[in-house]
C-alpha cells in the first residue's frame, strides 16, 4: 500500500527530527520536513531547561564584549517589533540584539517556500489572519509595509476566483468513521477565510440540501437535526431575557447545548467537531456563547439575541501569500540594510532574505538565531543574559531586556521573580496547532471535485485548503489547475472529558510522538480516498511536503467553562504575569490574554514604553 500511496517517491524530505537538509540549509524558508518549532534543534535546549538538565555539561561561559541597548529574547513578531518600536524611540544608533532559538525568525509568522520547475511557491507555515487594526500595530504594519489592510484586501484578493470555476466549501466523510468515504459540497458554507467566497445561503443552497439529506453517511435523525439547527427558528431557551441567555451560554459547552438544551443526536456532534479546532478546541470545551458570538456556529437564530458576526464574514481581512510572514521579513529590511533587497511590497515577496546580514557586526541591530536564552538576571546596572549556541554558552550585558517569549518560558529564566508573578505566567498553556502545506503538481482533481475547502470530520486531518487566490507585486497565485499550487491541512487536538489545559498538554505530547512518516501516509491516504475518484494521485501528484508543528501555538484565550477569575470578577493572571521586573518587560500576545498579529505588536509597544531611559554607559 506505502508503494501505491507513494511514500517511496524521491520528494524532498528534510531530517524528521532535526529539521535540516542538506538541500538550501542556508535559507530555512526553503526546507520541508519538520518545521515551525517541532524540530528537535528549537526545543531540545529548552525542555532540558525545564528539567534541570541543562546546566549539567555546560561549558563556562564565553563573555560577549559588545554590550547593548536593549536585548530581545524571541525573534517572533513581537521581539522584532520591540526592537522596531525601541530604535523609533530611542534612534538609529541604539545597539539591538535580538535572540532567537530558531533557525528561521518571525516566530510563528513563518514562510515556507518551494520550487518545481523554476517555480517557487510561497505559503504561512503558521499565523496567517491579519486583521485591520486601529492601534499601534496599524503604525508599524503601515511603516515598514507601506500599506492600508483594508485597501490590500480590495485589491490583491481575487475574492470570486474559485466560485467562479464552480469550486466551494465540500465535507469529506471518511470511511472510518461514517462507514463509507464521501465528498458532498456543504450545504450550509462557513469558514473563517476571507478569499473564500461561498455564501452561508448559496444559489445551489437547495440542491445541496437536497443531496445532502440523501447521500450523507449519517443516521437520519442526526441529518434532520442539521437541517433543523441550520433552519428552524425555535428558542431554546424559552422565558429568559436575553442577557439571561447570553450568561447561560457562556457557562455551558457548546456541546452540551447541541446535546441537552437542542435535544441533537450525538451525530450532530461529530459532524461539526472539527469546525472550532481553528481555535485548538473542540466542541466540549467551546461555550455555546462563542460558538455563537465568534464562530457563528448554528442553533441560535430563534433565541433573539443580538447579531452575532455573520457567518462566513470571519476575522481573517487579509491574508498575504506567505501569511504573516510579510510583516516580520518587512520588519526585518527596516532594520538591518541589505538584508531584504527590494522597492517594497510590489517585490518583497519574490525577494529572499540574506540571513548571513542577520548578525553582522557593521549592523547596530543584529538577529542571532539558533540562539536559546537560558537565564535573564537583573543587575545593578543593566541585565546579563546567557545564552546557548551551538553547544556552547555565551553571556552578554545590556542595558534593558524584553522577554518577548512565551509566558511559561520566563520563569525558568527569571528564576528569581516573585513567586506570584511566576505563577501567574505558568497559568498560561498554549494550544498546539499543526498546520502542514503540501506542494502539488496541479490541482485539476480539487476543481474536478468543485472544493477549495474541505471540512473533513472524523478524519486525521480536519480541514483541506487550497492556496489563496491572492497576488501581491511580482508574485503570483496559482491561475489554472494544470499549475503547480499548494494544500494547506489542518489537524486538530481535542481529549473530550479533560479540563482544557491537559487537553493541551495531551495535544502536545500527541504531536511529538508522532513521526514525519505518520503526517505523510495520512495525509496521503486522506487525499487518495476524498479526491482519487476525481483523479487524484498522491504518488504522482505530492512534489514536497512541509510540517509545521507548533507544540506552543496558539496563546491561550480565557473561558467561563474553566477559568474561575471571570466569574468572580478578579484580576486577570496575564495582568500579573506581564509586571515590569527590574529592567526587565514582557512582550509577547500572552501579555495581552489572548492572540493575535496586531496585539503582538501593540504588547511590544507597550513594552519599550515601560523601559525607563539608562542614563549613562555601561562598563
Amino acid at each position: 500500500m506505502d508503494r501505491a500511496l507513494g511514500m517511496a517517491c524521491d520528494i524532498p524530505r528534510a531530517d524528521y527530527s532535526d529539521g535540516r537538509t542538506e538541500r538550501d540549509s542556508h535559507y530555512p524558508p526553503s526546507l520541508t520536513g519538520m518545521r515551525g518549532s517541532g524540530y528537535t534543534r528549537a526545543y531540545c535546549p529548552g525542555h532540558a531547561l525545564r528539567n534541570g538538565h541543562l546546566t549539567d555539561n555546560l561549558p563556562q561561559a564565553q563573555q560577549v564584549d559588545q554590550t547593548y541597548d536593549l536585548i530581545v529574547v524571541g525573534g517572533g513578531i513581537s521581539g522584532l517589533s520591540a526592537a522596531w518600536f525601541y530604535r523609533r524611540k530611542y534612534g538609529k544608533d541604539a545597539r539591538i540584539l535580538v535572540l532567537d532559538n530558531h533557525d528561521d525568525f518571525g516566530g510563528h509568522a513563518k514562510r515556507n517556500e518551494f520550487t518545481h520547475n523554476g517555480d517557487t511557491r510561497i505559503a504561512n507555515g503558521g499565523t496567517f489572519n491579519l486583521y485591520s487594526p486601529q492601534t499601534e500595530a496599524q503604525n508599524l504594519i503601515f511603516d515598514v509595509c507601506g500599506i492600508d489592510v483594508e485597501k490590500l484586501a480590495k485589491t490583491t484578493v481575487s475574492r470570486r476566483f474559485y466560485e467562479q470555476m464552480g469550486m466551494g466549501q465540500a465535507v469529506f466523510f471518511d470511511r472510518q468513521t461514517f462507514g463509507q468515504d464521501v465528498l458532498l459540497k456543504d450545504p450550509a458554507p462557513w469558514t473563517d477565510f476571507t478569499f473564500l467566497y461561498d455564501p452561508t445561503t448559496p444559489p445551489d443552497s437547495a440542491a445541496r440540501w437536497e443531496r445532502f439529506m440523501r447521500d450523507a453517511p449519517l443516521p437520519e435523525r442526526a441529518k434532520r437535526d442539521l437541517f433543523r439547527l441550520y433552519h428552524d427558528r425555535t428558542d431554546y431557551l424559552p422565558g429568559l431575557s436575553p442577557d439571561e441567555k447570553l450568561k447561560k451560554l457562556a457557562l455551558m459547552s457548546y456541546r452540551d447545548y447541541l446535546l441537552d438544551v437542542v435535544g441533537c443526536d450525538p451525530m450532530v456532534c461529530t459532524y461539526l467537531r472539527d469546525r472550532s479546532f481553528g481555535s485548538g478546541r473542540g466542541l466540549d470545551a467551546t461555550t455555546a456563547l462563542a460558538a455563537h458570538q465568534r464562530f457563528s456556529f448554528p442553533g441560535f437564530d430563534g433565541l433573539g439575541l443580538p447579531e452575532a458576526r455573520p457567518h462566513g464574514h470571519g476575522g481573517a481581512e487579509y491574508h498575504f501569500p506567505e501569511g504573516n510572514a510579510t510583516i516580520p521579513r518587512m520588519i526585518v529590511r527596516d532594520l538591518i540594510p541589505g538584508a531584504l533587497e527590494c522597492d517594497g511590497l510590489s517585490d518583497a515577496l519574490v525577494r529572499r532574505v540574506n540571513y548571513d546580514l542577520l548578525d553582522h557586526e557593521r549592523n547596530n541591530v543584529r538577529i542571532r538565531l539558533n540562539s536559546t536564552a537560558i537565564n535573564v538576571r537583573n543587575q545593578e546596572d543593566g541585565v546579563t543574559v546567557s545564552y546557548i549556541r551551538d553547544g556552547d554558552l555565551f553571556s552578554v550585558r545590556a542595558r534593558s531586556c524584553v522577554l518577548a517569549c512565551w509566558f511559561h518560558v520566563i520563569p525558568y529564566l527569571c528564576p528569581d521573580m516573585p513567586p506570584e508573578q511566576r505563577d501567574a505566567l505558568h497559568y498560561n498553556v498554549h494550544t498546539p496547532n499543526l498546520w502542514v502545506n503540501v506542494w502539488l503538481r496541479n490541482w485539476k482533481a480539487f476543481q474536478k471535485a468543485g472544493a477549495c475547502l474541505m471540512n473533513a470530520p472524523g478524519s486525521y486531518y480536519a480541514s483541506i485548503i487550497l492556496e489563496p487566490p491572492v497576488s501581491v507585486g511580482g508574485y503570483q497565485h496559482s491561475a489554472s489547475p494544470d499549475q503547480p499550487a499548494h494544500v494547506s491541512l489542518l489537524r486538530g487536538y481535542g481529549a473530550p472529558g479533560l479540563p482544557i489545559k491537559d487537553q493541551f498538554r495531551a495535544g502536545r505530547i500527541d504531536m511529538y510522538e508522532t513521526s514525519f512518516e505518520t503526517y505523510e501516509r495520512e495525509l496521503r491516504m486522506q487525499f487518495n480516498a476524498a479526491l482519487g475518484p476525481y483523479g487524484f494521485d498522491a504518488a504522482h501528484d505530492i512534489l514536497g511536503i512541509t510540517v509545521n508543528r507548533w507544540g506552543h501555538g496558539y496563546s491561550y484565550w480565557y473561558s467561563s467553562l474553566f477559568d474561575d477569575f471571570l466569574r468572580n470578577g478578579s484580576e486577570p493572571p496575564h495582568l500579573r504575569a506581564r509586571r515590569k521586573f527590574g529592567r526587565i518587560t514582557i512582550a509577547n500576545t500572552d501579555s495581552g490574554g489572548t492572540d493575535s498579529t496586531a496585539l503582538a505588536i501593540d504588547m511590544a509597544w507597550r513594552a519599550i514604553n515601560e523601559i525607563e531611559e539608562a542614563k549613562g554607559t555601561m562598563p
